[in-house]
């Protein structure tokens, strides 16, 4: 078990890792985030008083938390630095951007295979694990192969439409000078269009409830929060495969949460970077499709269903569980992450 010196603020939520030593912290903003840590009851960290001792400096806080704290990050550093230790940085979110400091490691949710840092380590959304007793495994059948979504597919309002386009198009005049960026077209943007498109296909069979606003907030959920979520669940449960395209991060809680369920999904690859890529055989039970090839995503899946056995077909779905159950939940990631990439 790994040792680690924090410095706690007050009246700032710690990071979930915490949660075993510190006791957990509930939030009463994002929808259904409480589930996600039940798993998280045994220490993964050892907390010493003396920075000396540690093997580590952990930032105790999500990065993103950390916008007005610039002298208290500095200092962080500093004392890192100091101590010839590494910092150990958490950054759960959408953001992207890189932290200009080569003596962290930076565990994060969201980045671009083009741009990611030698020292920056993928984590999975925190993401809930929906399984509720057995798994129900789907068998192949002799009509088109269903594809489901449930989730924000449209403008919220005329604010965010343009928004969007003003992001996108500037996004594709960069990619006009010759630096290839369409990968970062906003995810809405992509959603749209993959729905579109699958729902005028005769070879797959469109499973969808497009909603205009995010369910996972309670400042833009538009329904009853336990219908929708049930809603969400029995898309997933109903369908041969999930449509996975990121958000406003290069990420989506949708991909964990397919897993958990043992739903293939198939992933819209905007040059996402997965969780233990050197761990996890993705490949075997997820199906990838390259953005640039959007407009052919119903005949790339009913191709892959129509030559797959129903064996194999069920050995993904086992395969995806399989995968989040041992590596992707919350607390089997921590727990990996904590023994193995940050072994001291």
């Amino acid at each position: 078990m790994i040792s680690v010196y924090i410095d706690l603020l007050p009246d700032v939520s710690y990071i979930p890792l915490l949660y075993p030593n510190l006791g957990v912290q509930k939030s009463d903003t994002i929808m259904f985030l409480n589930r996600a840590f039940g798993g998280l009851t045994q220490p993964l960290i050892q907390i010493v008083e003396r920075p000396e001792d540690a093997d580590y400096i952990l930032l105790p806080h999500n990065y993103s938390s950390l916008k007005s704290q610039n002298s208290y990050l500095i200092k962080q550093g500093e004392l890192a630095k100091k101590l010839g230790k590494k910092l150990i940085i958490f950054w759960h979110g959408d953001s992207d951007a890189p932290i200009a400091d080569s003596n962290a490691i930076v565990i994060r949710t969201s980045q671009y295979r083009s741009t990611i840092q030698k020292n920056e380590i993928m984590m999975p959304a925190y993401a809930e694990d929906l399984l509720e007793g057995e798994l129900q495994l789907r068998t192949k059948h002799s009509g088109n192969p269903v594809i489901g979504f449930c989730g924000w597919a449209g403008y919220k309002n005329l604010k965010n439409h343009i928004g969007t386009v003003v992001k996108n198009s500037l996004i594709e005049a960069s990619s006009i000078l010759g630096i290839r960026r369409e990968a970062r077209v906003k995810g809405i943007t992509y959603r749209m269009k993959a729905i579109k498109h699958l729902q005028k296909s005769t070879v797959t069979e469109p499973n969808f409830i497009i909603r205009n606003s995010y369910s996972g907030h309670t400042s833009t959920i538009k329904t009853d929060p336990e219908q929708a979520r049930r809603e969400y669940i029995d898309n997933l449960l109903g369908s041969d495969y999930a449509l996975i395209i990121k958000g406003d991060g290069n990420y989506s809680y949708r991909f964990y949460e397919a897993l958990s369920l043992g739903r293939i999904p198939v992933l819209l690859d905007t040059e996402c970077v997965l969780p233990l890529e050197d761990v996890i055989h993705y490949d075997e039970f997820i199906l990838r499709v390259p953005f640039w090839d959007i407009f052919h995503l119903d005949h790339i899946v009913a191709d892959h269903y129509s030559k797959i056995s129903n064996a194999d077909f069920i050995a993904m779905q086992k395969k995806a569980r399989e995968a989040f159950e041992k590596y992707l939940r919350v607390d089997k990631y921590l727990e990996y992450v904590t023994s193995h990439s940050l072994r001291a």
